[in-house]
């Protein structure tokens, strides 16, 4: 009986980032993470006494602060599409499948972004209207979009060995959250998922960094 395991593509590919543009890239992310991390666990305390109706897409925020939350977690998620973006070139899943992946969950996270920028315009709509249906179809499908990329690349990245020790389950435990929390996004839940998914996407961030220190400059 034999075994196979993945073997890196020996396509030639363009270069993918230096450490130092991979540390960088992983520490956005680690800092999205904690932001968004932050940003759920406020949500999560304050929505039992929000005065807003729960039939509002902003819920529990109203006004200002809905625009606020919205553009602040807009941001964090550009940065989480470039800290996917420098993992997808970085190398962690050399094969073709790893880089197909990769780039399923940067466009993902790209219409995560598009959503949140759907909400700066939409925080007094109410949930069926057609403005607030477009953005939770965008977070929906890029939930699922990020997830199954995240599983691809991550289960490359576990079998091709590039990263080591507890680095190279990061991508795939993200991925696997990710599926878990797709029927919770709709659910009072949504906060604390939304918690473990931060901590998560620093675990990424954190690998990202850690990896990069032991790659020589280019």
């Amino acid at each position: 009986m034999t075994t196979h395991s993945a073997q890196p593509d020996t396509t030639p590919q363009a270069a993918g980032p230096g450490p130092r543009s991979s540390a960088a890239a992983g520490l956005l992310t680690v800092v999205a993470g904690a932001v968004q991390g932050d940003g759920a666990l406020i949500t999560a305390v304050y929505r039992n006494a929000s005065p807003v109706s729960e039939e509002r897409l902003s819920f529990p925020w109203a006004g200002a602060t809905a625009i606020t939350t919205s553009l602040t977690w807009g941001i964090t998620q550009l940065l989480i599409v470039v800290g996917l973006i420098a993992f997808t070139r970085g190398g962690a899943a050399p094969t073709a499948a790893g880089r197909v992946g990769g780039r399923l969950a940067v466009g993902g996270a790209v219409l995560y972004v598009i959503a949140h920028g759907l909400s700066l315009v939409a925080y007094d709509a109410t949930v069926d209207d057609p403005i607030a249906v477009a953005v939770v179809a965008c977070f929906g499908i890029g939930t699922v979009l990020t997830a199954i990329g995240l599983i691809v690349a991550g289960t490359a990245t576990l079998r091709c060995g590039v990263w080591v020790g507890w680095r190279r389950y990061a991508p795939l435990g993200l991925g696997v959250w990710m599926v878990a929390m797709t029927p919770l996004q709709f659910t009072p839940a949504l906060p604390v998922s939304v918690s473990v998914y931060a901590l998560a996407l620093i675990a990424l961030g954190l690998a990202m960094i850690v990896e990069s220190m032991g790659r020589p400059p280019r």
